[in-house]
């Protein structure tokens, strides 16, 4: 798929592609016209206005070309401050975290009903955190390409969403980058406790092909009442700064560039599906 923007190193390459084409195109003609006139008044008027203009192209040209070196190192400095600082919160995060925990423990079963918030609370940052990293880091980031177990994936997610009970009905390995596919099924979760307020998952798996299968996700929630063709292609407008849509923006960008596919389908008060298209096999 072709990017709507492109990247500001491209965008600096094509502007000096185009000067230097520009330039070299204007001064040929203009010198091939010089030497074609034989009258002295319009070989003296053709060179002066000549002049000026390749003058003008080259002003422009390197200004242009200035512009946008500029911006592309404008841009590089602001990924590196945003990467670098949502790195460092969400180590302090993950340090509050772990002592909100410890805080449960102590109280020996007995959770107080604000520990408990505070703890989604946290939980809910740390996603949102890790969504802003990928996000930032999404076109110059690679994936990797390993075998991961779906059954480990959801094993590693249970404690996150201790509320939610996860039913797997088939084990498969799926082939990419292990981070990416957490993320995306923490995402997937969320948007089921949180916006769905569903209490179980069933997760359904089936072969494609020799290279892939399809992993079906369906919750009990409440669905979704709203266009579900703009979701994950697009942020969504809404007053509720959790329901903006990009958990599920990022979801698909991350399955796009693992050579996956994502679709959605819901109905009101029958709950939320996710169907993705993922490179692996059964088990």
């Amino acid at each position: 798929m072709l990017k709507k923007i492109l990247k500001p190193h491209v965008k600096t390459v094509l502007a000096v592609v185009w000067f230097a084409f520009t330039f070299s195109l204007v001064t040929w003609w203009w010198v091939f016209l010089l030497m074609r006139l034989n009258q002295s008044e319009s070989h003296r008027m053709f060179a002066w206005e000549g002049s000026i203009l390749l003058a003008t192209i080259f002003l422009g040209g390197v200004a242009l070309v200035l512009f946008s070196y500029r911006d592309q190192k404008r841009h590089q400095r602001l990924r590196f401050f945003f990467s670098t600082f949502s790195h460092d919160l969400k180590t302090s995060i993950a340090r509050l975290r772990l002592q909100a925990e410890v805080l449960e423990e102590d109280l020996h079963g007995n959770t107080h009903p604000v520990m408990k918030r505070l703890i989604d609370d946290i939980q809910r940052l740390d996603l949102q955190l890790e969504n802003s990293l990928l996000l930032a880091n999404l076109e110059s980031g690679q994936l990797l390409k390993e075998d991961i177990s779906l059954s480990d994936l959801l094993s590693s997610l249970r404690n996150e969403f201790s509320e939610l009970s996860l039913e797997l009905e088939r084990e498969a390995i799926l082939r990419g980058d292990r981070r990416a596919f957490l993320s995306v099924f923490k995402n997937l979760l969320q948007n089921s406790v949180l916006h769905g307020k569903a209490s179980s998952v069933r997760m359904k798996v089936r072969r494609l092909d020799e290279t892939h299968i399809e992993v079906l996700i369906q919750d009990d929630g409440l669905g979704f009442k709203g266009d579900i063709s703009k979701l994950g292609s697009e942020l969504l407008m809404s007053q509720d700064a959790r329901s903006n849509g990009i958990g599920l923006l990022i979801t698909r960008s991350l399955l796009e560039k693992m050579k996956g596919e994502i679709q959605f389908e819901s109905k009101e008060n029958e709950g939320f599906q996710s169907r993705l298209k993922l490179e692996g096999r059964l088990k």
